[in-house]
């Protein structure tokens, strides 16, 4: 018997809309992997505590130390996240849509550069008030033309371990 499969990659979504919610499901698989494989590199949080997330495109993971001090800030000052663990399938959507001027993307990283990946930065909707909170628990805010952004400076930079999720060293598969 023959069979025709069609299987989707993430360039195809590429053109489907500006929300990285159609690989969201892949990634929350990615995420988990990579934080069973590494143990406190990738850990999930959720709306509580002073936390909104604001779309379900929100993969709510981050490094154990850069997610303890956002909750340290959300609980004294509300905040609202609009981005913060992001796999290479979600940075390469957003970074194609920058390319092309589209989605109200004013900047983005390269795939594999982006602090989001490492598991140490998030994307604040009320980040004009929450500026010298986030200064005040080791996020700094400094990446030009991206207002939004913060990065967790004293968190180990977990890039590129999404990538190996799941990949067994002992038969390269």
């Amino acid at each position: 018997l023959s069979q025709t499969s069609s299987e989707a990659t993430v360039s195809d979504y590429q053109y489907s809309g500006c929300s990285t919610a159609v690989v969201i499901g892949l990634s929350k698989q990615i995420a988990q992997e990579a934080d069973c494989e590494h143990p406190g590199n990738f850990v999930p949080f959720d709306a509580s505590g002073g936390i909104t997330i604001t779309s379900s495109a929100v993969l709510p993971y981050l490094d154990k130390t850069a997610r303890d001090d956002l909750k340290t800030v959300a609980a004294a000052a509300p905040i609202q996240v609009n981005s913060a663990l992001r796999t290479l399938a979600q940075q390469y959507l957003l970074y194609r849509w920058y390319q092309e001027g589209r989605c109200g993307i004013t900047a983005a990283a390269t795939v594999g550069n982006s602090n989001h990946e490492g598991g140490r930065a998030v994307d604040l909707q009320n980040y004009s008030t929450r500026i010298s909170q986030m200064a005040n628990h080791g996020w700094s805010h400094d990446v030009p033309g991206d207002d939004v952004h913060f990065d967790h400076t004293s968190s180990t930079d977990h890039r590129g371990q999404d990538s190996s999720a799941g990949h067994d060293r002992r038969t390269g598969r």
